[in-house]
């Protein structure tokens, strides 16, 4: 059984920037007070800029636990909570995989992060052999369909939204360079727009579209007021504008595209949900990813269910190891060598347990 607790702050992401900076021995602590308050169950922690999730296979992480650990507000909490299992919990995995649940739809940054936690279980000897399996899976499952497909698309659809809303001649300042500001972009240039991108690196102006001009990201602020509409879309986690920017954008259209938000709500901008498009390249590539899932959560429990027995030996494998970590660690020995004798012990404790169990069979 899957189990999966899920902390969804997208849209307050700035109350995980500690959580997402924080260095791996970091983590690695942090997720032993999880696991050592969750009695002991197996666990694989993924932490991203707008969500921490817990999976586990013995029981589910204490919501508790995982707010204590990482120093978030109880009450803040409270309707961040998500609670999967079983199938639910597995399909959540595999679609978080390809990015099409994140800020920036099919952004690829997801993977390094479920890698990030992977490892880190590794390292820690924190999670089940079929957590590791599973996290193996989905990794080697997004890595295929975003060579398959092309995931990060943006339908044209928001560049004709918007163009229909703003008026011919208006001076423009789009926050953001990514594909979506493009696309932006190039629809309000052909709309008779003046479009002003900024850059983080001033540099790069191969990512202008054709017709438009660039400032670098950090003179946002000092050169905002030369503009009439102001677009953010960028792929970043903080605010563009704060609350205190009011005074500079005040009477200004203001657009925020971003997930999580780049404008804070108090500012009052039109968010992308507002424009009501309709993405059809969007809503079918999830169709046919959806499909792909279904076919390859199928695929991966029917694998499962014939390594039932391998499965237990790595288990004990793995719990071996875990007991073993002080005394590995008095060696201080190098990375390299530290990695031989664990894969050595694991590999002897695995067979012996393999031909244990046989030998109990005959009798």
């Amino acid at each position: 059984m899957l189990y999966l607790s899920i902390l969804d702050y997208r849209k307050e992401a700035d109350a995980l920037r500690s959580a997402y900076e924080m260095d791996g021995e970091e983590r690695a602590r942090r997720e032993k007070r999880i696991r050592k308050e969750s009695g002991n169950t197996p666990l694989l922690l993924l932490i991203t800029c707008t969500r921490i999730e817990a999976y586990s296979t013995d029981r589910p992480v204490s919501f508790e636990s995982m707010e204590r650990a990482f120093s978030l507000n109880h009450i803040r909490s409270m309707d961040k909570r998500r609670n999967l299992s079983d199938v639910d919990a597995i399909r959540h995995f595999y679609t978080l995989s390809l990015g099409i649940e994140s800020p920036l739809f099919g952004e690829e940054l997801i993977l390094s992060q479920i890698k990030e936690a992977r490892e880190r279980a590794i390292r820690n000897r924190s999670a089940s052999s079929y957590l590791l399996r599973l996290s193996q899976d989905v990794i080697s499952f997004a890595k295929e369909m975003h060579s398959k497909h092309k995931i990060r698309v943006f339908d044209d659809g928001i560049g004709k939204a918007l163009a229909e809303r703003i008026d011919r001649g208006k001076k423009i300042l789009i926050i953001g360079s990514g594909e979506l500001s493009r696309l932006v972009a190039a629809a309000l240039v052909k709309n008779g727009c003046s479009v002003t991108m900024t850059l983080r690196d001033i540099t790069k102006t191969f990512l202008l579209v054709p017709g438009g001009r660039a400032i670098s990201y950090d003179e946002r602020r000092d050169r905002v007021g030369d503009y009439d509409v102001v677009i953010s879309s960028s792929s970043g986690i903080y605010h563009t504008f704060e609350e205190s920017d009011g005074p500079l954008l005040e009477g200004k259209e203001l657009y925020d595209l971003a997930e999580p938000y780049d404008i804070p709500s108090s500012l009052h901008p039109v968010r992308l949900r507002d424009l009501n498009v309709r993405m059809e390249e969007r809503d079918t590539l999830v169709t046919l990813l959806n499909s792909e899932i279904d076919k390859r959560i199928y695929s991966f429990e029917k694998d499962m269910e014939m390594r039932k027995e391998a499965l237990k030996a790595e288990d004990f494998s793995i719990s071996v190891l875990r007991r073993m970590n002080p005394v590995i660690d008095e060696l201080l020995l190098d990375m390299d060598k530290r990695k031989g004798l664990e894969d050595a012990l694991y590999d002897c404790v695995r067979k012996a347990y393999i031909e244990t169990e046989r030998k109990s069979r005959k009798r």
